[in-house]
């Protein structure tokens, strides 16, 4: 340790990393204002940038100061985490307190900035220290910049005061508008920079906005509701302000600085923290199957909670590890609109129907770890007055854990208009969870403040979400399949946040609208990639089991996988791409390597493991079939013998992952590694073909390895890459798979052709004959008049003429001579024939050979339909007599057309439509447009088809009302040459409710 202080009045100042590195350079600039500039080996990261305040009711401190004194330090400590991704960290910084005054006042005011220098970053304080001319004062904003040298590449969230749950952005700097931190740059010269703040306390979480000059973006903090962003007295410090700098993406993950920028554990007993994965019941929410509110689907219940523990007794084995149990809806306060109704909750008194202290005493027994769960929907001085009395009864209880919860999209409700990152919710957050401490609770923070580090000095708070995580699978669009290849780059760097994996049903079959949006295997690698010392094991326990009610095989990955690490490092990765990461515990590693929408082959080596010694890895990956939109389920296991001079191939499908377990060998008797080779070979290759025809290449693979592995499979012509397909194989196993190039086109000639480095063979292709290929059938009626147009296409080489056939009820109405010319891919014409209908009725029309579409004429009418408020399943009948229900047209909302504004109802719509003896053969297609909120459609009295969840009360509707409804109806429900009943029933819960949008229409599919 050593400092020095000024003795010479200057305007310039420098303080270094300790490996020399990074320089800071502190300046006073024309005008007096402080600034900073930032250096990595001589290259200028961020330019001059500004520093200071403006205040509410004063003038802005930022301009006319001079350097009164400075002084510089150097500091070295090691220091151990309760849980983290390592168990040591080195804090080594070089620092520089600058202090500062006025010049142009009699009254100078004072502020200190503070640089501590680190190996790998930057942070920067702002200090206003106890003085006679400052006491109370009200901060509208800091100038803090950071002005970078280039238009950079940079992943981004949109700042939302209420919300962390944004998907990224990857845009030039330029065109960053409000963005949250940590903000992930990669420069232009490939420097990885990620920009946030540490240690957030009594003060107003920080964004950043595009700045007014080129590649600058200024610092903006989140306002009070009378727009005052920060108030205080002096002395008063800021959160640092952080630039983590790396020459990989993963340095920026390995990195300790927003860590030993935060004060020491507080906390003297910190034995009751335990790291831990955990189940509940939460998911089965989100995916309709049950309930937060009361009632007959309630999923908070004594009966449902045991199913759970005792899945969890059978299958972990808690002697070893902790185990935590989450219920969700237990309390009282869930009915109806609860996000509204945060007044209501009670954070003691639970449901009639969940005995809490049974259910806690029973996990108890089984040695399982339950955890609380507080929703307050933003009433937050409803939840603090109950804290107290709510965290003795859980230490009573023996309770450790606390799921905190905050859904106020637009801010609190009580005091109304707090901002979830504004500097009164920062204290709230904070003051949770150190009450939380003296009642030896740890805390998992739901729509929190982003981290910055405190869990260094607080380590019982444990996770906060803090990003979009799995559920809003079960009932958005989804976090596309690069979103989890962005978040350990960006939010991941600001502490552990609660994602949610080890979902297994990825397809979510009862929710056709809905998909997680990756492989099974993927699922398991979450484990690793993104950290979290509480890990929830989040799908429904049965679906972690077989059809025969035996645990699945890749479960044991789950079981296995540790939750707080002593080392940590990444390999490699690309932000967006893929990442791999690896992580240690006492003398195992675990690996989790995870892909974006792309296939992937990746090499890891394994030289981190000790030279002398032999380890078992356990590989669950992406089976060779699988990708993560159809298919995604596929885990294919190997288990193999290793040592350090391996190279891993790890084979990741599209949108997957592989997860992977190392421990030493001792006496297990596995096949050593062998290292994946896809062996190609011709098994048929045409050395002829005619002109304009797919070229088709069957070739034989074999993998020679004991793992899975992918191979892309070039093609050449004439030496220039022309085409790219990929196959996984199976370890150990060989396929035949043919190449089939359907856009690939060629002109007579000869062609030299290979696969990757096989043999080349030279293909003749010939001429071909005019061929003519039908397609595009369109049919419309205006009036009485019938238009038909078709596409046809010459395939040949030559030119031809053809006859082009419109039939109608398989009679040929008329043919019209077609010359097409030839082309390479093909020359094509549109046909179009007119056709006078001479009645109504229904017509069977086509052209060449495509398949007939029969039509009506006239079109059969959707618009007029019967309608009925309330409910009776009666109603579905053919033979109900509907005759005085309301006649309405739709698609309008039952408000417009029935004066129909209750919440919560039922309403149906009935049609009656003739359908005649000429639709034998025939099944139907309906549309219905969409329905506010769900419904169930039936024909005849059959059930056809519904979409959303209709509710046994109301807490258990599941809406579909952006749904565009398409039903089928076989033909054996159809009763031809009589009257049919199409019926809807609909539930609408609020606002417009009914068929409100459409189209509606009636299609006729030719059955096989």
């Amino acid at each position: 340790m050593f400092s020095c202080q000024a003795k010479n009045q200057t305007d310039k100042l420098t303080i270094s990393s300790p490996d020399k590195n990074i320089l800071v350079t502190f300046t006073l600039n024309q005008e007096k204002q402080p600034t900073y500039s930032v250096s990595y080996n001589g290259e200028v990261l961020i330019k001059p940038s500004k520093l200071g305040f403006t205040f509410k009711n004063d003038t802005p401190l930022a301009k006319n100061l001079r350097i009164v004194d400075y002084k510089e330090s150097t500091f070295y400590d090691k220091w151990q985490t309760v849980w983290g991704i390592k168990k040591e960290y080195i804090n080594h910084y070089n620092e520089l307190i600058v202090s500062l005054e006025e010049t142009n006042t009699k009254a100078p005011r004072k502020m200190d900035i503070i640089f501590r220098v680190f190996n790998d970053g930057v942070g920067f304080r702002y200090v206003l220290p106890e003085q006679n001319n400052m006491d109370k004062i009200e901060i509208m904003s800091e100038f803090t910049e950071f002005t970078f040298t280039d238009d950079h590449t940079v992943w981004w969230a949109e700042n939302d005061w209420n919300s962390l749950e944004k998907l990224y952005q990857k845009t030039p700097l330029s065109q960053v508008t409000t963005a949250n931190t940590p903000l992930t740059i990669k420069t232009t010269s490939n420097l990885y920079v990620a920009l946030h703040e540490a240690q957030l306390i009594n003060y107003a979480s920080m964004a950043l906005k595009q700045g007014v000059e080129n590649y600058k973006l200024v610092s903006e903090l989140a306002p009070w509701p009378d727009g005052v962003k920060v108030k205080g007295s002096v002395p008063l410090q800021t959160p640092w302000r952080t630039i983590q700098i790396s020459t990989t993406p993963g340095g920026l993950i390995e990195s300790g600085l927003i860590l030993n920028l935060n004060d020491p554990c507080v906390i003297e007993d910190t034995s009751w923290i335990k790291p831990m994965k955990y189940m509940g019941i939460w998911w089965e929410m989100h995916i309709g199957k049950s309930t937060w509110g009361s009632g007959s689907n309630h999923g908070a219940t004594t009966e449902n909670a045991l199913r759970y523990l005792n899945f969890i007794a059978s299958h972990f084995d808690t002697s070893k590890e902790p185990i935590g149990f989450l219920v969700e809806g237990w309390n009282k306060g869930w009915d109806g609109a609860w996000y509204d109704n945060g007044h209501l909750f009670s954070f003691t008194e639970a449901y009639p129907d969940f005995d809490l202290e049974m259910i806690v005493q029973y996990a108890k027994a089984l040695g399982i770890e339950y955890i609380m769960h507080n929703e307050t929907s933003g009433d937050i001085l409803n939840y603090e007055r109950q804290m107290t009395d709510a965290f003795k009864y859980y230490q009573q209880l023996g309770v450790h854990m606390v799921k905190t919860g905050y859904v106020a999209d637009t801010g609190m409700k009580n005091p109304k208009g707090q901002n979830h990152h504004g500097q009164y919710m920062v204290n709230h957050y904070n003051n949770v969870v150190q009450k939380a401490a003296n009642y030896q609770l740890m805390i998992n923070t739901h729509e929190p403040v982003k981290g910055t580090g405190l869990e260094r000095t607080y380590p019982n708070w444990v996770s906060r979400e803090s990003i979009r995580g799995t559920e809003y699978e079960a009932w958005s669009e989804g976090n596309p399949p690069e979103h989890t290849t962005i978040l350990p780059f960006t939010m991941g760097l600001a502490g552990p946040f609660d994602y949610t994996p080890g979902i297994f049903d990825v397809l979510l079959p009862d929710r056709p609208d809905n998909c997680v949006h990756t492989t099974r295997a993927k699922q398991l690698a979450l484990y690793v990639v993104l950290y979290s010392p509480i890990q929830m094991v989040s799908d429904l326990p049965e679906n972690y089991l077989d059809n025969y009610g035996e645990l699945l095989p890749e479960f044991k990955f789950i079981r296995d996988v540790p939750t707080t690490w002593d080392d940590t490092f990444v390999p490699h990765g690309e932000i967006g791409d893929y990442i791999t990461v690896v992580r240690k515990k006492d003398n195992e590693f675990y690996i989790g390597s995870i892909t974006d929408e792309e296939a992937r082959e990746l090499t890891l080596p394994l030289d981190f493991l000790d030279s002398d010694k032999e380890y078992i890895a356990e590989i669950y990956a992406d089976s060779n079939d699988v990708e993560w939109e159809t298919n995604p389920n596929g885990v294919t296991i190997s288990i193999v013998k290793v040592t350090n001079k391996d190279t891993l191939t790890l084979s990741l499908a599209k949108g997957g992952g592989e997860a992977i377990r190392i421990y030493p060998a001792k006496n297990a008797s596995y096949s050593a590694y062998q290292k994946p080779d896809i062996v190609v070979s011709y098994r048929n290759m045409p050395l002829t073909l005619k002109s304009n025809d797919p070229l088709e290449i069957t070739l034989s693979l074999t993998n020679t390895g004991n793992v899975i592995k992918g191979e892309t499979m070039n093609l050449y012509v004439n030496d220039k890459l022309v085409d790219s397909q990929t196959f996984r194989l199976n370890p150990k196993s060989s396929e035949q798979v043919t190449l089939k190039y359907e856009n690939l086109f060629f002109e007579v000639g000869k062609y030299k052709i290979r696969i990757n480095d096989l043999e080349e063979k030279e293909v003749t292709v010939n001429p071909k004959e005019a061929t003519f290929v039908y397609n595009d059938l369109t049919i419309n009626i205006i009036d009485n008049t019938l238009y038909v147009t078709a596409s046809v296409t010459n395939t040949g080489t030559y030119p031809g003429n053809t006859k082009v056939p419109l039939i109608i009820n398989k009679q040929v109405i008329e043919e019209k001579d077609l010359y097409l010319p030839s082309k390479l891919g093909g020359y094509k014409s549109n046909v179009t024939f007119t056709y006078q209908l001479p009645k109504e009725g229904f017509y069977e029309i086509t052209v060449g050979d495509l398949s007939p579409i029969l039509i009506s004429h006239p079109e059969i009418d959707l618009s007029l339909w019967k309608f009925q408020k309330g409910d009776d399943l009666t109603y579905k009948e053919i033979d109900y007599d509907d005759s005085a229900w309301q006649i309405v047209t739709l698609p309008a909302s039952w408000e417009e057309t029935s004066n129909y504004y209750e919440d919560y109802v039922f309403g149906w719509y009935r049609k009656a439509i003739y359908l005649p003896p000429e639709l034998s053969g025939y099944s139907i297609r309906i549309t219905l447009g969409k329905i506010d909120d769900c419904d169930e459609t039936y024909f005849n009295g059959y059930l056809i088809g519904k979409s959303g969840t209709i509710p046994d009360d109301r807490n258990g509707m599941i809406s579909a009302w952006q749904t565009v409804r398409t039903y089928a109806i076989p033909a054996h429900l159809i009763k031809l040459g009589q009257v049919n009943v199409i019926g809807i029933r609909v539930y609408d819960a609020t606002g417009g409710g009914g068929l409100f949008e459409g189209p509606l229409k009636i299609e006729f599919i030719k059955e096989n």
